[in-house]
């Protein structure tokens, strides 16, 4: 019966099932209905003719006059858009490899073809096949909208994204799949227990898997430096030997973290199907790239171009300039808070009054706030130039951004550190102000990430019921016959009143930030990792309660490791190598052990000595751990030998040997 099912699939025939709606396209109240209808036919036409050929029903909400669109697709449409994504399943052999039609029947669980797609790879699918339709020749610009032009290879549906006319596209969540999630992951009850990562990866997908397996990594890493921070701080041992110890074992501690990440991270990739990377050259381009049809050169499919010289203008011509103006503004907000500081050290320092105290305090606290509102601020204006800079494939566009991001933040965040550390060289008010900058901004993040959410999540649920009260609950207009489900729709309605999820960016952000107020001045606050880690184990409930509760579901994104994050945390490390043993340098205890007749000059090129020293321990450290564990390296060794194995065979029993040998030249 499967057979057959997939021979249909390849002759193009698509037999009638039971519609099941996998993804909402929700249109804005003043959407023309043109458009609308347009963009119906566009999803519903085959793909012979430009269309997605996915099933669709409309619905319009009474109360809010916004059209919604429900987006299923037949079992052997999905299957067929899984083939054309290449799309890793299990094979008989345990094994995963690109999906085939032809070869359905030996991958495990094909018996049954309606459920050998999870929910998140099928919405996967659909977004994949929404965002393929893209602008001809023939659409010169979207129904009734004659001002909003249409490009040849243009991604339409980003293109009313773009507009407004589209307001959100989103996955729905499976209710029953998501509660049993929840429950073993953000209750209170499992904070000390082990995070649900294959289930995880299951429901969210390989991105936002790694990155709770990451926090989690990462988390549990905290735990020695917090425990010898503790101790230092109840004991009374006051020694130059102190900071130099604790910050050596802080440094060696972070690379064997990083690197026993890398393992882990193997593990999981192995385990999930993601150890292969795809070559940039068979990578799809972007939704949102645009540029003149033509063919990509190893595929032969028609995709948008788009000049490279026109992409290396507009960063150095346009985005250099900009980002170089921001911190510049950065270094300025320093500045003006160093000055407030002053004004307040002025006044209120000589009374120890716990008023004076606070107001001593009050200059850190604003400069804290004030940094993340000129972040948030900068963050804007990166996403208008990475988008500008029109970034042809997706992992291009995010590396791009991140490296804009880590830039700006990384100046913004810590240039006051280096400028008391280094220019004032003052460890007193270098401990004082790094404790108040981490603790103000970890308070502010729990308090707008966990709080605020779980507070809008209640109001907003109560409003959306009031709502369905009050109104009749919809009115459809079936364009292919499917109906839609009430108390699926009613659940629908809820989701489109919750936040967009918008990716594990700021998450990452977030703790490569923390990751530097620990690691790069360690010495001068041991109790740092104390604090990360307190906010850490809240952290991963409540991001685990804002996925489950408060944001929409996201689509699954397909990843085998952190990307361009390990290279930032890495060089996160090496300087902190750099800063530590600059501080312990300074210090004047430090300085009584050299002798007194040595000059500034041969001061330096000790202290530059002991660091390359400490960098080369680091560096053999981190070139004798393996990135991959023997048995990842022994099993994909093993995948390989039996690829080839079945390839041979194939080959072989077709009896094209014959073809492949050379032609013996006749007498």
């Amino acid at each position: 019966m499967a057979t057959e099912r997939i021979q249909r699939v390849s002759a193009g025939k698509t037999p009638s099932s039971n519609f099941q709606p996998l993804v909402i396209i929700q249109f804005s109240s003043t959407s023309k209905q043109a458009a609308i209808e347009w963009l119906v036919a566009k999803l519903q036409a085959t793909r012979a003719s430009g269309g997605a050929e996915l099933e669709v029903s409309t619905v319009v909400m009474h109360h809010s006059q916004e059209t919604l669109l429900y987006i299923g697709g037949t079992t052997e449409r999905l299957l067929l858009g899984a083939d054309m994504m290449d799309m890793e399943k299990k094979y008989g052999d345990g094994n995963y490899r690109e999906f085939s039609i032809h070869d359905a029947h030996n991958f495990l669980g094909s018996e049954d073809l309606d459920s050998f797609l999870t929910m998140a790879e099928k919405q996967k699918i659909i977004l994949h096949e929404i965002e393929a339709v893209r602008a001809s020749e023939e659409d010169p610009h979207i129904p009734g909208y004659e001002n909003i032009k249409l490009y040849p290879g243009k991604s339409i549906i980003k293109k009313y994204q773009s507009r407004n006319i589209v307001t959100t596209t989103f996955p729905i969540h499976d209710d029953e799949c998501l509660k049993k999630l929840g429950a073993e992951w953000y209750q209170m009850k499992h904070a000390f227990k082990q995070q649900p990562i294959d289930r995880i990866q299951h429901y969210f997908g390989d991105k936002i898997a790694l990155y709770f397996a990451f926090l989690g990594f990462y988390t549990i890493a905290l735990l020695p430096p917090a425990m010898i921070g503790i101790i230092y701080f109840v004991t009374s041992w006051e020694s130059m030997y102190r900071e130099a110890i604790f910050s050596v074992f802080n440094l060696i501690w972070a690379t064997l973290f990083l690197e026993a990440w890398k393992r882990y991270n193997a593990e999981l990739s192995f385990r999930w199907g993601t150890t292969d990377i795809v070559s940039s050259k068979f990578e799809e381009p972007r939704a949102n790239f645009y540029g003149t049809i033509g063919r990509n050169v190893v595929t032969g499919k028609p995709e948008p171009v788009y000049p490279k010289w026109k992409r290396v203008a507009r960063f150095y011509g346009v985005t250099v300039p900009v980002v170089a103006f921001w911190l510049v503004v950065a270094f300025y907000v320093m500045l003006g808070y160093f000055y407030l500081q002053a004004l307040a050290d002025k006044k209120y320092e000589k009374d120890k009054s716990w008023f004076n105290m606070g107001v001593l305090y009050l200059p850190t606290a604003i400069y804290a706030v004030i940094i993340g509102v000129v972040n948030t601020i900068y963050r804007s204006v990166a996403k208008k130039l990475n988008d500008w800079e029109n970034h042809r494939l997706q992992s291009s566009y995010d590396n791009h951004f991140i490296i804009k991001l880590i830039l700006f933040d990384f100046v913004n965040c810590f240039i006051s550190l280096f400028y008391v550390a280094f220019y004032l060289q003052d460890m007193t008010l270098l401990r004082s102000h790094l404790a108040a900058l981490l603790i103000t901004q970890q308070v502010i993040g729990q308090i707008k990430e966990a709080m605020v959410p779980f507070i809008f999540m209640r109001r907003r649920k109560r409003q959306v019921d009031e709502l369905l009260k009050k109104t009749s609950t919809v009115e459809k207009v079936e364009y292919y016959n499917n109906e839609v489900d009430d108390g699926l729709q009613k659940q629908v309605n809820l989701e489109t009143t919750m936040d967009e999820y918008e990716g594990t960016l700021d998450d990452y952000l977030e703790m490569f930030l923390q990751f530097g107020y620990v690691f790069l001045f360690s010495s001068a606050f041991p109790l740092a990792a104390v604090w990360a880690l307190l906010n850490n184990v809240t952290e991963i409930r409540s991001d685990a309660f804002k996925m489950c509760k408060v944001f929409r579901r996201p689509f699954a994104e397909t990843a085998s490791n952190i990307g361009a994050w390990q290279l930032a945390f890495e060089l996160i490390s090496v300087m902190a190598v750099i800063t530590n043993c600059a501080l312990i340098g300074m210090n004047p205890e430090v300085k009584k052990l050299l002798p007194t007749d040595i000059t500034p000059v041969n001061t330096v090129l000790i202290f530059v000595l002991v660091e390359h020293i400490i960098l080369a321990v680091k560096f053999a450290v981190a070139y004798f751990i393996p990135d991959t564990p023997k048995w990842v390296q022994i099993e994909l060794a093993r995948v390989a030998f039996k690829s080839k194995q079945a390839l041979h065979k194939e080959t072989s029993g077709h009896g094209k040997m014959r073809d492949w040998m050379p032609q013996q030249p006749k007498d």
